[in-house]
């Protein structure tokens, strides 16, 4: 890195979690040094023999900007990042692919098969990396939220292959969008009035004697708890469609009987 501005790369490596402090830091050197254009500006097309020369200007100073762009970029992420990276093309690739692996909603299967992917290419190729290791790699590649499962496992050092730590990572992801969803369905519910114990308790020492001044505001909120609801009006909060309950709803039903079958 010929930059005097390089330095903030090597000190600060993308390793997965400080994506956006990475990115902001290598954003600040690809503008100092006038290379940042192609991660927005797409490959100028190859020119005619007969083309004027500003278009072979134009093509030659956007290969070699996307050039210093990737290896920027490849010098300062991990080392299993960069193996992850080797067969991009251009900058603006690498870009998209690292912003799409930082995304909350990416499941945790499509991951795990691009990793186990890029480990099984690099032991074709004659790369020597034991199970210890690989698991240590891909545990690089996880997002915070699964932090915890990281942790668990970290306690209980459990041996185990590529293929059931992928099983047992979607069962944590299912347990954890499992949990989101049932938070969000106990503040709906939350949101009806709940009966005053008290209430009950005057009701009672007042038997036979005439209703207080606030019976009406009583009868008017039992008229509010009977309204029909209609079935068309009702989100799930499992799926987000409209026209059923979360209990009534077949992705969550069916995410329950695969979360059981993993966890049996």
């Amino acid at each position: 890195m010929s930059s005097p501005l390089s330095v903030i790369l090597t000190q600060n490596k993308l390793t997965g979690e400080n994506f956006n402090d990475w990115k902001r830091n290598l954003l600040i050197v690809l503008n100092f040094e006038k290379h940042s254009f192609v991660l927005t500006q797409p490959r100028p097309p190859t020119p005619a023999i007969d083309a004027p020369d500003r278009d072979f200007v134009a093509l030659e100073r956007w290969d070699n900007s996307n050039l210093s762009a990737m290896c920027y970029i490849r010098a300062s992420m991990s080392n299993v990042l960069q193996k992850q990276h080797e067969e991009h093309q251009n900058a603006r690739q690498i870009m998209d692919n690292l912003e799409e692996m930082q995304k909350v909603g990416t499941p945790i299967k499509e991951h795990m098969m691009k990793v186990m992917a890029y480990l099984s290419e690099a032991q074709t190729n004659g790369a020597e990396i034991d199970s210890a290791t690989q698991l240590v790699m891909v545990f690089q590649t996880l997002s915070k939220d699964f932090d915890l499962f990281q942790a668990s496992y970290n306690l209980n050092r459990k041996e185990m292959s590529l293929t059931e730590l992928m099983k047992e990572l979607q069962a944590f992801e299912n347990i954890f969008k499992g949990s989101g969803s049932k938070a969000e369905a106990n503040v709906a519910e939350s949101s009806s009035p709940a009966p005053n114990p008290k209430r009950k308790k005057e009701k009672g020492k007042n038997k036979g004697k005439k209703p207080a001044v606030d019976a009406p505001a009583t009868k008017k909120s039992t008229k509010t708890k009977k309204r029909k609801v209609d079935p068309k009006k009702v989100k799930c909060f499992h799926c987000g469609k409209k026209g059923h309950f979360k209990k009534d709803c077949r992705e969550y039903m069916s995410m329950l009987k695969q979360k059981d079958a993993l966890t049996a």
